[in-house]
This record gives C-alpha cells, structure tokens and sequence, in this order.
C-alpha cells in the first residue's frame, strides 16, 4: 500500500471516534479508487477499545498496547500486545475447551467397566504387553526383525492371557496369522475393555518385519488387522449421534412445517368463527334491531284529520291500542332476536295516575308480573323475577327523567349474551322515546283540548249566567223604577195638600192616613226588589284555575305565620308538598286552610301541625294533621255538621265554631264546578297520635 501519514496514524491512535473515510486520503494515489474500496473503520476501532478495555480492568495488562507504524510509499503495520502470562491463560483455556467438548462427546464403542476391575493385577498385562510393543518398535528400527516377532508373539500372549482372565464366554484369541477373521474384531465388537493401541502397534511391527523378512501371507494378515483396526479407532465415533441430530432435526423442521401448515390451514376457520362470524352475527342483529325500530315506527303513528268532539274521542281511544298494536307485530322480531316468551307493556294514565297494561298476542296478565312492573315503574329501577325481566320506560323531559310506564320481558337470562343485553336496553330505551311521543305526550295534548274545550263551555255558561244574572237585575232596577217612580210624586202631593189647603180634622187625617199607607207600600215594595237585586249581585260565579301544590301550601304557611305572631303560641307547622297541579279556586283553598289554621290556633296548646299531600287515584289528598289533639271517631264524624255546643259569638261579630261548616260547603263548590266529581272532605284518627282533616281535589 502507499501508507499512512503522521496524522492519519495519530487520529487512529489517540482519537477515540474518527471518519474513517479520511483516512489515507492524503496519501492515496487514485483517492476515487481508495473511496470506493473503503470499509467501514469500524474494526480497529473495536479492536483499539478492547485492549483500552484490558487496560483499566486489570495492573497486569499495563503493558498492553496497540500501535500502528506506517510509512508513506511503502505500508502500514498494525500490532497489539498482551502480557505473556495471558497468553498462557489463553491456552489453557482453549486446551480446557476442547478437553470438555472431547468429553461431552459420545463413546458407545468401549463400555466402561465396574470399578471394582481397574485394579493393578488388571493392568498388569497390559502393561507387560505395551513394554513387549517397545521393546519390537526398537527391534525393527535396530534391524532385528527375527526379534521383533518374538517380541510381538509374546505380546500377543500376554493380551490373550488378559483377554482369559477378564472376558466373558465364548472365547476368540489373537493369532500371528491364520484364514478365520481376526479375534480383535470379535473384542471390538462385544466392547472388551483392552488397549487396542497396543493391538494396533504390534500387528503394524509385525508386518513391516514380515515384509522385511519376505514372509508375504503373514505380512498381509497383519497389514490387514492393522489397517482394519486403525481405521475402527480412527473412525469419528460421533458421526451416529450426529446422524441421530439430523434425523431428529428434520423430523423437527418437518413438524414445523406441518404445524405451519395446520396453522395456515386453521387461521382462516379461527378468522371466520372468531372474528368474521360473530361480526356478521352483530350486523345481523343491529340489522334486527333496526328492522324492530322500523315496525315500532310503523305502528307508532296515528293521524288527526279533524278538532271535531267525536273524532278527537275516537282518535283519543285508538291511542290505548298503540302499545297493543306495537306488541302484535313485533312479537317475531322479538322472539328471533332475544328470543323472548311474552312481553308486557304498562303506561301510565295522566289522568288518574294508573298503568295500563298491554300483553303480546292478548295473553291473560299473571298477577305476579303486574307485581313486578308497579314496583318497577315506582322506583325506577330493573327488577328480576324468575324468567321475569322488568325494565323502565323513562324518557327526557323538560331536562328532567321522567318514568312513563314499564316494560316486562320473559326469557332465560343465561342465554342472553351481552351484545343483546346492550341491543335490548338500546330497545327499551327507543321503545321509551317512541311510546312517550306517540301515547303519553299525544294523550297529554288531547287532555289539554279536552281542558280547553271544558274550560270554553264553562267560560260560556259563566257568560250565560252573567248574562241573565244582569238580565235579572237589569228587571230588578226596571221594577224599581216604574213600580216605585208613583210613590214619591203621590206622597209630594199630598204633603202640598197639607200645607197649601185649609182642610178639616177628618180631611187632614185621612190625608195622613194615606200618607202612611203609600209610604209602608213604597217601603215594601222597595224593599222586596231592592233584596232581589241584592241577591243577584252577592252571586258570585266559581273562578278555576290551576294551582300547584306548592303555591297553595306556601300562602297557607304565611297565614299560620302571621296569626302565629298574633296569638303568641307554640305551634309549629310542617309542610309535605310535592310536585304537583290541582283544579280549584285559589282564593276559596286558601281561605279553607285559613279556616283549618284558625281551629288549629284557637286551642292554646303547643304542639306540632303538619300539612302535606300525596297522589290518591287521579286526585291530590290535601292532609291537615293536628298532632296535639286527641279526639274520638265520633267527635270526628260530627265536625262537618252544625252544633250549637260548639258554636258561638266571637269578636267583631264573627261566630266561631263554624269553621269546618265552612270548609265542607268550599269543597262542595269545587265538586260542583271543578269539573270532576269526587271531591271529598273529612277526618279521621292520625296512627301517630291527633286527628287528620283530609281534603280531595282533582289534578
């Protein structure tokens, strides 16, 4: 090569991270060449690491050192060193490795033998033998050769008196020479532990005296053994095992590939059954499902073609067969897809707060299921009964949950997997949505027509009866005019007549007289209309409207306050409202419950009172408790009826006592004019101690 310059070899030497295609460019004569033949550098770089490593692991590998001479124009000299009792280290190691690597290698030829037989009797012979072999090695280099047989005759002896002593039956001697196949054969095969290296220099000895001596058969007879038996101890003993490890190994590699096939084979069924078909097993449900929402769609919908009475009653109606109608078609779908054995439906009616239960194919409704979707639709939440699954129907309202009936579903809930469990709450929620769009809130519209046509007939008979409650005064006042405008003018005359005329005593009494008269029958008559006209204008026509709950208790708690600060007692007043809207007069209610607080007050006695309401059969049950009283059914029965012993004058010329009267005619008003009858009034022993007033009104 052309060398290396003084800084190429000091960035080899002293840099740790170099280009090596810089190196040996300025010295290059064809530098394009010298480029495309370069490798990566990498190697020296390597190999200088490794004796820096050496160096700081140990003081003994001080003197190692790697250098490069190099002049330009002639090449380049790389060279490491390593302490010399390393390299011994390195040998013995090598020698180590090679030692096990010869012992771990299989030996089937000689067997080993017990211990108990390696005894020096045991190689006595042998011995004997291998001094015999010597002794015809230097016999023959000597020239002696006459010797030299005699020499191998005795060794023979020696190995065949060994072979006697410590070989089984049956038994094949050595010989010099002879036609039968040679005895060491038959001690090869049967694994006779004996030194066949002897064997082996003995018969070679032989045949080169033999040969020396022109004795040809014994010549070949013995160059035969030894040729035979140096290639049996020559021959590589590992050559069966490693026969055994291709065998084995092409019987591996070809049961991988069998397995790769099988594998190859099994991928696409394992693709199919565990992944394709359960996706396909998915579509065809969501496809299922789909299908449902279709048909619950379908028969989910109603047509309004006119504001006529009769057909909004009509159309009102066929809303009660929505669920029914929904039910019938989809009971294939259902027992396909879920595999359902009933459904029931259950809606609640806003007018008197009840369910009404609808069941596929018509089918008689078990009381224990009906059980189980009351008590699902009042609290809302997934009840299990037996093969009975009952589930909620609740849709959104006004950002509010609102539970709009239940759902009850009868199939074995071990054989629902849990992609249908997910499909059918998806179904029970969109069969929620549907039949509170279609039932709930269409029956809520039609009721509201129903108000709105109840309340325009009431508006118009209130308008009838102001009509001819006006009638009526407006003759009242007519009657008063012409009837009494005769009187006044009469009365006027004869007055005149007193004071203008000279009249005699029976004159002047008989006008008198007749004064008297004409202003008694004015009197009379004035009076008669005049209460008649009263009597019209003191008719006050039942204002209703919708109240909620909550209003009315909220003014009836500011009346207890403000009479509770009058009269100074301690009573306390717990309200129970729920939410909720009632029909009646707001002014009528309240001054009922102001009539119940006033009762309550006039007994000076502390205590607690408590008013609260609840739902009861389409009307709201209005509860005054007096906790502090204690009073029989009997005393209870006669509240609502007049009783002078409790009635009497109070101040500002009120009666007390009159109370509950009061309340009884208020709640007959609103069972006359609220517009629904079944308004209620009455009392009854509390559990907890007093005695209840409950009021009905409808919602």
């Amino acid at each position: 090569g052309c060398g290396l310059s003084e800084a190429d070899v000091r960035c080899i030497t002293n840099e740790k991270i170099y280009d090596p295609k810089n190196i040996g460019l300025d010295t290059a004569n064809d530098v394009a060449q010298l480029k495309r033949s370069k490798g990566s550098g990498f190697g020296l770089m390597n190999c200088k690491g490794i004796i820096e490593k050496y160096r700081k692991t140990n003081a003994i590998f001080n003197v190692s050192c790697f250098r490069v001479e190099s002049e330009p124009g002639k090449g380049s000299r790389f060279y490491f060193r390593l302490p010399k009792g390393v390299k011994k280290a390195f040998m013995v190691a090598l020698i180590s490795t090679m030692t096990m690597l010869q012992a771990c290698t299989p030996k089937p030829v000689v067997e080993e033998q017990p211990k108990e037989t390696w005894s020096p009797e045991y190689e006595a012979l042998l011995d004997l033998a291998s001094d015999y072999a010597n002794d015809a090695y230097y016999a023959n280099i000597d020239g002696e050769y006459e010797q030299t047989l005699a020499y191998v005759d005795s060794a023979l002896q020696c190995l065949n008196k060994h072979y006697e002593t410590y070989a089984d039956e049956p038994m094949r001697y050595m010989q010099f020479t002879g036609d039968e196949q040679p005895a060491e054969f038959t001690w090869w095969k049967s694994a006779y532990d004996t030194d066949f290296h002897i064997i082996l220099d003995i018969r070679n000895e032989a045949a080169v005296a033999c040969l020396a001596l022109n004795r040809l058969d014994e010549y070949e007879y013995n160059n035969m053994v030894y040729t035979l038996l140096y290639k049996l101890l020559g021959e590589d003993q590992s050559l069966d095992g490693y026969f055994d490890e291709l065998q084995r190994s092409a019987s591996q590699k070809l049961a991988c590939v069998w397995v790769i096939i099988v594998l190859l084979l099994t991928l696409p069924i394992g693709y199919y059954f565990l992944y394709y078909r359960r996706r396909q097993q998915e579509q065809r449900q969501l496809s299922e499902l789909l299908q449902i929402y279709q048909t619950v769609s379908h028969a989910s919908q109603t047509n309004i073609v006119s504001d006529d009475d009769e057909v909004l009653l009509s159309e009102e109606d066929s809303l009660k067969e929505i669920p029914q109608r929904i039910l019938n078609e989809v009971a294939n779908l259902f027992s396909r897809l879920f595999g359902t054995r009933q459904v029931v439906v259950a809606l609640s009616n806003n007018a008197q707060k009840q369910l009404t239960y609808s069941c596929m194919d018509n089918a008689p409704l078990d009381a224990d299921v009906e059980a189980l979707m009351k008590q699902t639709y009042e609290a809302s939440i997934q009840l299990t009964h037996e093969q009975w699954h009952a589930y909620p129907l609740v849709a959104q309202v006004s950002q509010r949950t609102v539970c709009i009936g239940a759902m009850c579903i009868c199939f074995p809930v071990e054989t629902l997997q849990p992609s249908k469990r997910l499909l059918l709450q998806l179904l029970v929620r969109y069969l929620s949505i549907v039949l509170y769009n279609a039932v709930v809130k269409l029956s809520n519209q039609y009721l509201h027509i129903e108000e709105v046509q109840e309340e325009n007939r009431r508006a118009s008979w209130e308008d009838s009866q102001l009509y001819v409650q006006n009638q009526v005064l407006d003759n009242c006042l007519s009657a008063i005019k012409h009837e009494t405008i005769y009187y006044p003018n009469r009365i006027k005359q004869l007055i005149n007549r007193l004071q203008n005329e000279s009249l005699t005593d029976a004159e002047e009494l008989e006008v008198v007289t007749t004064i008297s008269e004409l202003i008694a029958h004015y009197k009379g008559v004035y009076m008669l209309l005049s209460q008649c006209a009263s009597r019209q204008m003191e008719e006050v026509t039942f204002r209703r409207s919708k109240l909620t709950v909550v209003e009315i208790m909220h003014s009836a708690k500011l009346y207890f306050d403000k009479q509770k600060q009058a009269d100074g007692t301690e009573v306390v007043l717990e309200l129970l409202p729920i939410e909720y809207e009632v029909v009646g007069d707001k002014h009528q209610l309240n001054f009922l419950l102001e009539n119940l607080i006033d009762e309550a007050l006039s007994v000076n006695e502390s205590g607690q009172l408590t008013l609260k309401a609840e739902v009861d059969n389409g009307f709201v049950r209005f509860m005054f408790i007096d906790h502090r009283r204690n009073l029989s059914e009997e005393m209870l029965n006669q509240l609502f009826y007049p009783d002078l012993s409790r009635m009497k004058q109070g101040e500002h010329d009120s009666l007390k006592g009159t109370e509950y009267l009061l309340c009884k005619q208020i709640i007959r008003d609103h069972d006359e004019f609220a517009g629904r009858r079944g308004c209620r009034i009455n009392a009854e022993v509390h559990q907890g101690g007093g005695f209840t007033v409950y009021f009905t009104l409808p919602n």
